[in-house]
């Protein structure tokens, strides 16, 4: 395992964890906050949780997003593929070696 593949792995597991752990605490602060408001307690429930949940996985995405670019191994690279608008990220494999073409210099 390269230097970098460990580094990724490492910040991927504790992006993934904050954010499970950000999703936990927003449905207790749903909960407490829809406690106070039993009249329309779903109403209040969905706009914490939501709101706090998406603004989290939004935030997850993009960390992750930029610690795969910031950590990649050897053989992957940023490339503009055909119909997207920004680069992405791929893997480059060497199927095999490519015939090498040589001249022939016969002489007559």
């Amino acid at each position: 395992m390269t230097a970098n593949a460990y580094s990724r792995k490492l910040y991927t597991l504790a992006v993934k964890v904050g954010a499970n752990v950000a999703t936990l605490a927003a449905v207790f602060v749903a909960m407490y906050q829809s406690s106070l408001h039993p009249a329309e307690s779903l109403y209040v429930f969905c706009l914490w949780f939501f709101g706090i949940g998406i603004c989290t996985w939004m935030l997850a995405r993009t960390l992750l997003r930029r610690i795969r670019v910031r950590y990649a191994d050897s053989d992957e690279g940023l490339v503009r593929l055909p119909g997207q608008r920004r680069e992405s990220l791929v893997r480059w494999k060497v199927c095999g070696q490519t015939p090498v073409l040589e001249r022939c210099t016969s002489q007559r």
